[in-house]
């Protein structure tokens, strides 16, 4: 209050003085000189700052540029709102409108915390980018995406907190006041709000633990989750899948189950299996051998770890190959390359030993003996049934013409015995 009729006191002063001195109005006078001593300020602080700015941006330090970025456009604003609360100060005093000082000043006092808030806001953007990309004559080390987003979020909210004090502040509330009731509503207010703080505190712990980051590829086994991280908030974690869509996660659901980070592996493993023909195990030394000294002379292969070529199975129709090697490329396109590349080598490995890739087949094994007997009963029995075929007619001839005599040998049987009789009786 003391501040605020201070203020009125001196326009009112100087009002009075410029009345006397050119014998016009005094406030009209001043609202020309305030406008005009604005516009200069203004535009002479616009074209400076922003020479300042670009010749910062040269230097090796992260934070001067940023400070000059943050505050070149919220001055502005702050000079032309300081300006027009003036004005309309005067114009209140000269129509007599009682309290218009007080309210003008509590306006442009909360306009200021505003536009601090603001220029931190754009501060910490700025100061964000620069410590992930440092310039180039720093010495400095570039800080990752994640730790930088943790700092200036924390920064930010710390100012919000002040900013929101001291505003309530400037309305005339008591801080004790505040104090007493947020230590019986903090109690409510987080048994209600307790999953939003949870989500709160998971971010907190990732962004302190730092079990992945900003752009790596993560995954769940527990849960269907895995893409590429956009986003670490406060309360979600923003991740693109593969399909297109991205996905929001809880940050709490992070503490209860388990991540894994594709983007920090160091190598990715080759482990395969090649089936060859069992007519082929006469070159299985030769060509496990082969494929040993190409694993060991490739460059995308790491021949400090464990590379392994070995027959290690009697399949159901192959002999099976195990090989096991340690890529040293870890992108997951370059991967597939150097695996393609890999086992198109031992496809040729294996044919310039004359052997062959294996086949799912089935083969039947015939005993010599009874193939033998059975096509030599085969050829006995077709001449007995061609020599039956050909006397069929013949003994079905014979057999009628034996019962035609037999019928006929009945009858005249009695006819025989009479001459028989009668030479006998003339004898």
């Amino acid at each position: 209050m003391e501040a605020t009729a201070l203020w009125q006191q001196l326009l009112i002063e100087l009002r009075d003085r410029l009345d006397q001195l050119t014998g016009l109005p005094g406030w009209a006078l001043m609202l020309i000189g305030l406008t005009l001593l604005t516009v200069v300020v203004d535009i002479t602080g616009a074209l400076l700052l922003r020479r300042l700015e670009r010749r910062l941006r040269r230097s090796p330090r992260r934070w001067d540029d940023a400070l000059v970025h943050g505050a070149r456009v919220p001055f502005r604003v702050w000079l032309w709102s300081g300006a027009l609360c003036v004005i309309l100060t005067l114009v209140a005093q000269e129509i007599e409108f009682e309290g218009a000082s007080r309210y003008m000043g509590l306006t442009f006092g909360m306009i200021t915390l505003i536009l601090i808030f603001w220029g931190e806001i754009r501060l910490m953007q700025r100061l964000e980018q620069r410590m992930v990309f440092p310039p180039g004559n720093s010495r400095s080390p570039p800080m990752d995406q994640t730790t930088a987003s943790a700092v200036t979020k924390i920064v930010g909210a710390l100012t919000l907190l002040t900013v929101m004090l001291l505003g309530m502040q400037l309305l005339g509330v008591d801080m004790s006041s505040i104090l007493a009731v947020g230590g019986a509503g903090g109690l409510l207010i987080g048994f209600a709000a307790r999953d939003v703080m949870a989500n709160f505190f998971g971010g907190m712990v990732i962004h302190l633990d730092k079990p992945f980051r900003v752009g790596h590829w993560i995954r769940s086994p527990d849960r269907d989750i895995e893409g590429v991280v956009e986003d670490i908030g406060w309360r979600l974690t923003r991740i693109r899948t593969f399909a297109g869509p991205p996905i929001y996660v809880p940050n709490a659901a992070f503490n209860r189950i388990t991540i894994e980070t594709p983007s920090r592996m160091q190598a990715r493993l080759i482990w395969e299996n090649v089936g060859i023909r069992y007519q082929d195990a006469g070159a299985i030394e030769a060509i496990t051998g082969d494929i040993r000294d190409m694993l060991d002379r490739d460059e995308e292969i790491n021949s400090d770890e464990l590379i392994t070529v070995n027959f290690n199975q009697y399949g159901d129709y192959s002999l099976n190959l195990m090989i096991y090697a340690l890529s040293s490329v870890t992108d997951w396109q370059r991967y597939n390359e150097t695996r393609q590349r890999i086992l198109l080598k031992v496809r040729d490995i294996i044919y310039r030993h004359g052997a062959e890739l294996a086949l799912p087949a089935s083969r039947i094994y015939v005993p010599d003996e009874v193939r033998l007997s059975s096509v030599a009963e085969q050829a006995n029995l077709e001449p007995e049934q061609d020599s039956r075929q050909d006397n069929a007619p013949q003994n079905s001839r014979s057999a009628a013409k034996s019962r035609a005599r037999d019928q006929d040998g009945g009858q005249k049987a009695p006819f025989d015995t009479e001459p028989n009789s009668e030479s006998d009786g003339d004898g």
